[in-house]
């Protein structure tokens, strides 16, 4: 049944995007300290018209068989800029989004000119928007990806290494590029009861906040995961304890009250 659903599903993908099937869903970031929203994460769901709304991990790997991947990544970051856009037109207070771009992007020369002409379409400032760089093998082209991280930096984006301390993840990032913030996997908060990995995520506090980088901890479910985090060092918080991804509907009322608009 579960094979039969995932060929129906591959054969419904290329309808999605005639359609405009795909819709964004927003993440709240929590400031560890007072708790305020700091901004949100943009995740990708699939709003099939049989099966309702679709988790990524359903469609996802389809997307990657047909080598859509990359398109779908700019697709996102298109509907967030269109929906900051839409804010900004009625005359409500923006805040940042971070969208998820795989590292293949990062080793091609004209990444930053294609997310500026989306950007400059929808009129947004730089500043509302933050690049995650999802986790993966080390970088091949280093000059190139330092290029264009410098570049994002330069125009005022923020850049974020996503993954931090997951399998693939590569530490030597954290030297060679100059991002703003790191995001913990969630991997090590289902573990953050145990000492050792205590001990790890304080180290990689340490090593981001001397390299001036902010360390958002994603995947926190519990207060015991909330108060560990925090007494480990992070300064931001995502995950379930405090709010599951949402439309954007929801995300607005939510941020317009939180900010008392």
């Amino acid at each position: 049944m579960k094979g039969n659903r995932s060929v129906v599903l591959e054969s419904d993908v290329k309808k999605a995007w005639k359609n405009d099937e795909f819709e964004i869903f927003l993440q709240p970031q929590i400031n560890a300290e007072n708790q305020n929203i700091e901004g949100f994460e943009a995740l990708i769901r699939w709003a099939h018209p049989v099966h309702g709304i679709l988790e990524p991990s359903e469609f996802l790997p389809i997307i990657r068989g047909i080598q859509m991947i990359e398109r779908l990544d700019f697709l996102v970051f298109e509907k967030v800029c269109a929906f900051l856009h839409k804010r900004h037109e009625e005359n409500k207070k923006l805040f940042c989004i971070s969208c998820n771009f795989e590292r293949e992007h990062f080793i091609k020369s004209n990444f930053v000119e294609t997310l500026e002409k989306i950007r400059k379409r929808y009129r947004i400032s730089a500043e509302y928007l933050a690049i995650e760089i999802l986790e993966g093998k080390s970088f091949e082209e280093e000059k190139m990806v330092q290029a264009n991280v410098a570049e994002l930096n330069s125009l005022q984006y923020q850049v974020c290494l996503d993954d931090c301390g997951a399998a693939d993840s590569v530490m030597s990032d954290l030297l060679f590029h100059s991002i703003t913030h790191i995001k913990i996997d969630k991997k090590i908060v289902d573990h953050i009861e145990r000492k050792n990995v205590q001990v790890l995520l304080q180290g990689l506090c340490g090593i981001a906040h001397r390299l001036s980088y902010r360390v958002v901890c994603e995947g926190v479910e519990t207060k015991r995961q909330l108060e560990l985090a925090k007494k480990c060092g992070v300064d931001s918080i995502q995950g379930f304890y405090f709010f599951k991804p949402m439309d954007t509907d929801r995300a607005e009322i939510l941020y317009d009250r939180y900010t008392g608009i």
